[in-house]
């Protein structure tokens, strides 16, 4: 949400183990984290940061002196990521740290090439992100490809790239599912879980089968505030309603749109949201094929106040031709609360009573539930 961080000095989530030979019996099992790096310079200083929200961070930071340092602290949760720089320097690398004596060799001025040693939960995480690996380079060069296709006006290259996506979408899936299935105990389960499509119907026998530990861990106790708060919006769940202006300055509700046919598409997208213009011709050929047999389409733009002209043009841009409401409040939108919603693209599908049946359905999945439902 592109929001600068206010960084605190080591507060909450982290504590300098000063004096330790002073500690008692309960003390927090505690980290160490040595550092040997090269590119730097007696009186820089190491940064280990813990993002707590959007706003807000804990910091623990060192003067690096013959190339070396050492970080301690407490990680109150199991293993959580963070960020690892140094000061003046703009790349980062980042950590999933446990409590364990580890170490880091590193070049700061490349910290993208860092080793740490020591710790399990680190192990898993590069573990999961070499396999994934392939598939994200693959994915990479696609937005490049997809871009210069638009800026060529090549829809039909365009369409070809976006059926690529969704394949590689489709084998990450993939081999994020195989690592949850198989890592039951792992700190890193769910925090993959959370960046993912949470759905309770889905999602809460997955959280069940996670160890106790994992559960009481920093993503555990997160996944279980998101199960909360998706549980009014749920599949099989009576859709809550809502309502906000038009391109056009009337006020238009859900309920309003759900009468008006069997099955109703919520889009929340934006004008800003690239992976929103990219689906976007896959909804307009959705929404010609399936119109005229009951499907209506309301899209719910999450633009920020001044975008009013910038929403307008996308909606144009795009040929959106179905229903479309903003409120122009951006991420401090109500709708976004009362939907759950983390990020855009986001759809929700609900038939003619206001049920919901379906969620984030793009690319080929979206025409494959559409035939199904609207025979």
């Amino acid at each position: 949400m592109n929001k600068i961080l206010k960084t605190s000095t080591f507060s909450l989530g982290l504590a300098i183990l000063l004096n330790v030979a002073g500690a008692n019996a309960q003390q927090a099992k505690s980290f160490s984290l040595k550092g040997e790096l090269t590119g730097v310079k007696d009186g820089d200083k190491i940064l280990l940061i813990r993002n707590i929200d959007q706003n807000t961070s804990d910091t623990l930071s060192q003067t690096i002196k013959g190339g070396k340092f050492v970080l301690k602290g407490v990680v109150n949760n199991g293993a959580e990521f963070f960020s690892i720089r140094v000061e003046n320097k703009r790349i980062r690398y980042n950590a999933f740290l446990d409590n364990s004596n580890m170490s880091i060799k590193a070049n700061a001025d490349d910290l993208s090439q860092s080793v740490i040693t020591g710790s399990a939960a680190h192990t898993e995480y590069l573990k999961f992100s070499d396999a994934m690996a392939p598939l994200t380079n693959t994915m990479r060069a696609l937005n490049k490809e997809y871009g210069e296709a638009k800026n060529a006006s090549n829809s039909e290259k365009m369409a070809a790239i976006s059926q690529q996506f969704d394949e590689i979408e489709g084998e990450q899936t993939k081999v994020t599912a195989n690592f949850i299935r198989n890592n039951p105990d792992s700190y890193y389960t769910p925090y993959l879980i959370l960046k993912g499509d949470v759905e309770p119907t889905a999602t809460l026998p997955i959280y069940n089968a996670l160890s106790v530990v994992v559960k009481k861990s920093t993503y555990g106790i997160q996944l279980k505030a998101r199960l909360d708060a998706l549980a009014s919006v749920a599949i099989g769940v009576k859709a809550p309603n809502f309502s906000a202006q038009t391109p056009e300055g009337t006020t238009l509700s859900l309920n309003e749109v759900v009468a008006k046919g069997k099955y109703t598409l919520i889009d929340f997208w934006a004008s800003w949201c690239a992976p929103c213009r990219q689906e976007n011709p896959n909804l307009v050929a959705a929404y010609e094929k399936f119109h005229d047999k009951g499907l209506n389409v309301l899209g719910v733009s999450l633009d920020k106040p001044t975008a009013a002209a910038a929403w307008k043009k996308a909606i144009a841009d795009d040929k959106l031709t179905w229903y479309q409401i903003s409120d122009l409040q951006y991420w401090q939108s109500p709708m976004v609360k009362l939907y759950a919603v983390r990020g855009i693209p986001h759809s929700v599908l609900v038939d003619a009573n206001g049920i919901i049946v379906a969620k984030d359905l793009r690319g080929k999945a979206l025409h494959d539930k559409l035939a199904e439902l609207l025979k």
